[in-house]
This record gives structure tokens, sequence and C-alpha cells, in this order.
């Protein structure tokens, strides 16, 4: 399909506004603690392995054949901040703070020290991406080991980086103990804070948008105030892109249910 830069943000923003609110709700998380510590809990362990497969899908690319492009919902967002096409007194401020915070912290290579891994007899210092690990652990979460060859090709990558040449055998043995270790621990750990960063970017979506629903929502009758139609940009052509308009303006009519919060500042630094 075809669609022109303003259509494609409004795809984008009503395609990422969606994976948030499928993450982070209420029926996946609970909130406590008071800002600035306040602190995230998964409702069981089965909500946090989905959290974490859908936040692979946030953190990997559309499909070209829908969209006309491939590119990450991030890659999306940081492309929507530097170019808006709904900007109105700096309404976009927030969301490029918000962007920027999350995908600064995911591409941050840090040392996990003394990974244990007694299947092949290795103790190592690993360095490694936040988003490299979350995204193998979600694809762990997601599949069979049987299903896992990409998982394996890129594991291999990165002990490779770190001066360990695997085989293909070796890192099906570890497969677990990297997922106990990276999954159990340290992911769990940044929950609260990952959390934290998808609310503000809705948070952010949100703020952004809020004066272009004011200037397009059109009350049609003052007898019948609850009916309402939209009145849709210039650029905005296609049907599907229409759509999707309105679905957003419609997201936008309500604040996000969760407020905004902090974490403590140390969930966010350590890994």
């Amino acid at each position: 399909m075809k669609f022109n830069e303003i259509e494609k943000e409004v795809i984008f923003l009503k395609a990422i506004k969606e994976l948030i609110d499928e993450m982070v709700n209420w029926e996946i998380v609970q909130l406590t603690g008071e800002d600035p510590n306040s602190n995230i809990f998964f409702n069981s362990m089965t909500h946090e392995k989905f959290f974490n497969i859908l936040l692979v899908d946030f953190l990997s690319c559309s499909n070209e054949k829908i969209l006309g492009v491939q590119m990450s919902y991030l890659g999306a967002l940081r492309e929507i901040c530097n170019s808006p096409n709904f900007n109105i007194d700096n309404s976009i401020s927030s969301l490029i703070k918000a962007t920027n915070e999350f995908a600064n912290w995911l591409e941050k290579e840090v040392t996990v020290e003394k990974v244990c891994l007694p299947s092949i007899d290795l103790e190592i210092d690993l360095s490694i991406k936040r988003i490299e690990f979350i995204k193998i652990c979600g694809n762990i979460s997601k599949h069979n080991f049987t299903r896992l060859y990409g998982v394996v090709s890129e594991l291999k990558s990165i002990f490779e980086r770190n001066n360990k040449v695997l085989k293909n055998e070796d890192v099906l043995l570890i497969i677990d103990e990297f997922y106990q270790w990276f999954h159990d621990n340290i992911f769990s750990y940044h929950s609260s804070a990952i959390v934290e960063f998808l609310n503000n970017i809705r948070w952010g979506i949100y703020e952004y948008q809020t004066p272009e629903f004011q200037q397009s929502i059109i009350h049609d009758t003052k007898e019948h105030p609850m009916k309402y139609h939209y009145t849709y940009p210039e650029g905005i052509k296609n049907g599907f892109a229409k759509t999707c308009y309105w679905k957003l303006m419609n997201d936008i009519r309500s604040r996000p249910d969760m407020k905004k919060f902090k974490v403590t500042k140390y969930l966010k630094m350590r890994y």
C-alpha cells in the first residue's frame, strides 16, 4: 500500500498506542509506592512473559507489505518527533523527551558480571545491549527452543563480541540458563522502569494529539450533544488512514488510565 507522510504518522501512532495499551494496563500490572520511588508488579509470571512478548513486537519492525515501509515502532516515533505533522504550540515536547529517554536507555551497552552458564562450564562478564537481551528473552518466552534459530545466531554473535566463540549446540544448551539470568532476574529488575518509559510515551502521544483533537471534533447539534464527527486533515485521503485517524481521536478523548509515575533512578542505572 502507498501512504503519504501524514497518513503514515497517524497509522503508526494508532499502532503504537494500541501496543502500549495492551502492555501497560491494570490487568497486567499493579502500581505501588509513591513518587519518586514507585514500583510496578506483574499480576503473575504469565503476565510478565506476555508483557515481554508484546515488548518484542514494539521493538520490532512493521511489515513493509502493509505500510510500505519496514521500520521499528520506536524508529517511527523518532521520525514523528523529528518531523511532526500535528505539532501545535510545541505539543510534541513530551513525546520527544519520552521517546529519546527510552531509546537511549535501550541502546546502552551494559556489562553483567559473572554470568554463570554451568551447562558449558562458563562464567563470563558479558557486555550486551539492553535491547538485545530484552528481545532475546521475549522470543524465548514466545517460542519453543526448536524455533529459536534466530536467537541462537544472535547469541553466538554477542558472545563473539565478548571474545568467546560458541558452537550452535553450546548455545542451545545455555538458552534456559541465559533466560534465567536475563529474564527472571535482570528483566524483572528493570520492569518498573520499562513500564514508566512506555507510560510516558503514551502520555506523550496524548499530549501531542490533544490540540488536534480539540480542533478536529465537531458536535453535530445542540439537541444531540453526544453526536459528533471529526474533520480530517487535508492530507489524509486513504480510507484506512481515515479510520485510524478517527480511532486515534476517539482514544484521545480520554486521559490514559494510568497516571504518570516515577520509579527510583537506580532501577534504570544498573545493568
